[in-house]
């Protein structure tokens, strides 16, 4: 072999190095950025999904995480009738650890279905509460499910009425203990009165899965003006806390000149509740309260006033026997708009941190988009809002959060496509998820009994399987969460130079350029 010869192969070996090379560093990147080729938004969020299904209105979800990790989702969907009017139904979906089933309707459809809401409890159930008029007009239903069968509207149990009067909205929770906690609005004539009755705010409870419950308890009686938006919160210790809007009623469509917001808790599992606290600062244009407890006598409450852009908030260290005077939350201002069907939701990690999820603005100039915002009170601060969801011609609103077993964040909301006013717009229902710094909390079922898992497919004639293992590709869920797998990554990015050394030398003492000299 030739002196040149030579010369060429050893530039073709040495070209195959640095290709070798080239292929372990782009693979070792690759790995290391996995998570953050998912979000296509600011954070940690995984890039937003939608879930719904065309063509019809998707519009005000809920969601809920159950002990096995599968999430729940319920929403409204509404379908124009070729004759005029709507056929209105609640349609479902879950995440059974491989993808998103297909959404199914599980209640008959009806001329009006209100607010759904969604919650699982430690024994194998998912309970829903829902209203229309399939059964009787603008009735408010509770049923349930097992978790592995929900998709079905045959697994679902004979539906249990809760209102007595006309609903239009209501709220549920099931405590540690398995107590299902409702609230909701209602209209009830009172004694002798002749006229059109407002709505107020009551609460029910069933001990016992559902079959019986207690007796309605008026929260806060006030016949001369309207209730709505009611919304509830139960902390780890198993306090409720309660907030709704004064000031106008759903059903009637009745608006006063004046608007509050009322909270209101209890510490015995409902028996009794508190004073109650009326919200009307800065004025008396105070909407959509919300509220959080971090478990350990902290109590958030979140606002805003359709007088301004500005969200306040106020902090309570004792419970809400008393409250620190309200303030601003910085760098986020609320829509321009004042629809009336809006909410904020909080939710609360392991750590004690309270999640907040708004729609609103980064500025108050006019075309500043309007996304849905994440933020973190740290029990002195709020953290600067993460973006989860901002694009040119949608509308999004009723963002709802959830927090599972201490740290992983769960996010769904719907988006209107042209005006937000729109009554004709299409809707669609969009989901995200995170994980915060919190530690990592395992849910304690107490069941008796190992429940169904969920299904593995959308077919609801397949066969219910567990799923072992679990896929993230093309879901909306993260391959940025933290996972043992993450220790493997981080060892080979650190590794790779070490790799890359070993290979040249190799290559030169013992491999192509010891036999190219031979």
């Amino acid at each position: 072999m030739s002196m040149s010869d030579e010369r060429i192969d050893e530039k073709r070996v040495w070209k195959h190095i640095l290709t070798m090379a080239c292929i372990i560093i782009a693979v070792t990147l690759l790995a290391f950025n996995r998570d953050r080729w998912a979000l296509a938004q600011d954070g940690n969020w995984t890039a937003p999904t939608v879930i719904s299904a065309p063509p019809d209105f998707s519009w005000f979800p809920d969601l809920a995480v159950d002990e096995l990790g599968s999430v729940h989702i319920v929403w409204c969907q509404s379908t124009p009738l070729e004759r005029g009017g709507i056929q209105e139904q609640v349609n479902y979906t879950h995440w059974n650890g491989e993808g998103w089933s297909e959404p199914n309707d599980i209640v008959p459809p009806s001329a009006d279905i209100e607010r759904n809401a969604i919650a699982p409890d430690l024994v194998g159930n998912v309970h829903l509460l829902f209203g229309g008029s399939a059964y009787s007009l603008a009735a408010l239903y509770h049923q349930k499910a097992p978790l592995g069968e929900a998709r079905s509207a045959r697994a679902w149990s004979t539906p249990h009425r809760i209102n007595q009067g006309t609903s239009y909205m209501g709220d549920m929770a099931v405590d540690s203990r398995g107590v299902i906690h409702v609230i909701y609005d209602d209209t009830l004539r009172y004694a002798g009165e002749d006229e059109l009755a407002l709505a107020d705010i009551f609460y029910r409870r069933s001990t016992d899965g559902g079959q019986t419950w207690s007796v309605p308890i008026n929260l806060y009686p006030e016949p001369l003006i309207g209730s709505a938006r009611p919304y509830m919160e139960i902390d780890n210790n198993g306090a409720i806390y309660v907030t709704w809007d004064e000031g106008w009623d759903r059903l009637t469509g009745v608006s006063s000149d004046t608007h509050y917001s009322v909270y209101t808790s209890s510490s015995d599992g409902g028996k009794t509740w508190t004073s109650p606290t009326v919200i009307n600062y800065p004025d008396e244009t105070v909407t959509q309260l919300t509220v959080g407890s971090n478990g350990e006598g902290g109590v958030m409450l979140v606002w805003r006033a359709t007088s301004g852009d500005e969200l306040f908030y106020q902090w309570s260290i004792d419970g809400g026997h008393s409250w620190a005077a309200p303030s601003v939350i910085p760098q986020l201002f609320t829509r321009l708009d004042t629809i009336p069907f809006d909410m904020y939701d909080m939710a609360t990690d392991s750590a004690g941190h309270i999640h907040l999820l708004v729609a609103g603005r980064e500025s108050r100039e006019g075309n500043a988009l309007l996304g849905i915002y994440h933020l973190i009170w740290d029990r002195e601060n709020w953290s600067s809002p993460t973006r989860v969801f901002a694009e040119s011609g949608l509308y999004p609103e009723y963002p709802k959060i959830v927090v599972h077993e201490g740290n992983q964040l769960h996010a769904a909301w719907f988006a209107r496509e042209g005006s937000v006013w729109d009554s004709e717009a299409n809707k669609k229902v969009w989901y995200s998820r995170s994980q915060s710094s919190a530690p990592h909390q395992p849910v304690m079922p107490l069941r008796t009994s190992t429940p169904k898992p969920p299904i593995a497919t959308p077919s609801p004639t397949s066969t219910v399987t567990p799923c072992p293992t679990v896929s993230l590709e093309n879901t909306g869920l993260p391959d940025g969460l933290y996972t043992e797998s993450d220790d493997v990554f981080r060892l080979a990015l650190a590794l790779s130079p070490v790799a890359l050394v070993v290979l040249i030398v190799v290559a030169v003492k013992t491999g192509w350029l010891g036999k190219l000299r031979r």
